[in-house]
């Protein structure tokens, strides 16, 4: 049975494309579509971390890092042509005409976002809050298309001021933060997450960011050497949602997820639907936050 009750895999095709995520597109740079089961139709991202560069180091991470790719600048211009060569693939109704989307129905390869997202960390790019300010003028242009502009984020550099300003301009219409948060404690942290950057500190970004913007948190759990996140990380965990909501930073959603796909490391195995699912509970009764669980099948 599939967790998720909003998007189930009514075909293998549309179960395939749910799980394959390619960030390769014609002969595009930075822009990619896929369906997406979270956005409960087509998303289409924004590579902004063409040289792979990310602040953390996560085995269950998809990206290949052992084939490494020059630092490079962004161009906003190109961004922009790319996306609207890919808008323009849409019909009336918002439904995707491209080819490799045939076999998908209709009701399931409708535009639901345009997502900031990529190989590595988005926000650690100078070119941020400049591609932030060109989305929001591009969605202004479609509106008959009805997107969400939304940012996929670990976290780490919320407290920045330019990142803050980005997210401004993202949100300035319809948009949306997913941010990452996927430990409670600082030792799970640096084992799933890896990063320089502290568990606290991602604490203390989400308070802020959710001081002045509501969003969703996204949280992938995972085994590690065949350990399962124990008990007493679980109950951090909520520690850590429940400190936030106290502090009055306002969480829509938690969305929790597992590996999908093939991770950096093979030592990195999926956890069950039953522990996402006894999860989701405990969030829901216990923090009093909404919460969902996707892509799991048991």
């Amino acid at each position: 049975m599939l967790i998720c009750p909003d998007m189930p895999p009514r075909n293998p095709d549309l179960k395939r494309e749910q799980s394959h995520h390619p960030r390769d597109f014609a002969d595009f740079v930075y822009v990619y579509p896929v369906v997406s089961r979270r956005s409960g139709g087509v998303s289409i991202g924004v590579n902004l971390n063409l040289d792979k560069f990310c602040n953390f180091d996560c085995p269950y991470c998809q990206v290949d890092r052992t084939v490494p790719k020059p630092k490079q600048a962004i161009s906003v211009p190109a961004i922009r042509a790319e996306l609207e060569k890919l808008l323009a693939t849409f019909d009336a109704d918002g439904v995707c005409r491209l080819e490799r989307f045939a076999a998908v129905p209709d009701a399931d390869k409708r535009l639901k976002d345009i997502a900031v997202s990529g190989d590595g960390e988005p926000t650690m790019v100078p070119e941020f809050a400049e591609v932030c300010t060109m989305l929001a003028s591009l969605q202004a242009t479609r509106p008959e298309l009805d997107f969400q502009l939304v940012l996929i984020t670990n976290s780490t550099l919320l407290d920045r001021k330019n990142v803050l300003e980005g997210i401004s301009h993202l949100l300035s219409r319809n948009g949306e933060v997913w941010a990452k948060l996927d430990a409670g404690t600082e030792e799970w942290y640096q084992k799933v997450n890896i990063s320089r950057v502290s568990l606290d500190r991602i604490e203390a970004n989400l308070i802020r960011l959710g001081q002045e913007h509501p969003y969703k948190i996204q949280s992938l759990f995972c085994s590690l050497d065949g350990v399962t996140p124990p008990q007493a990380e679980r109950d951090a965990y909520l520690d850590r949602l429940r400190r936030i909501k106290a502090a009055g930073g306002e969480i829509r959603e938690v969305q929790l997820h597992t590996l999908a796909r093939k991770p950096a490391q093979s030592t990195c195995t999926p956890v069950t639907g039953g522990f996402l699912q006894d999860l989701r509970e405990r969030i829901e009764t216990g923090v009093g936050l909404p919460a969902r669980v996707y892509g799991v099948e048991t």
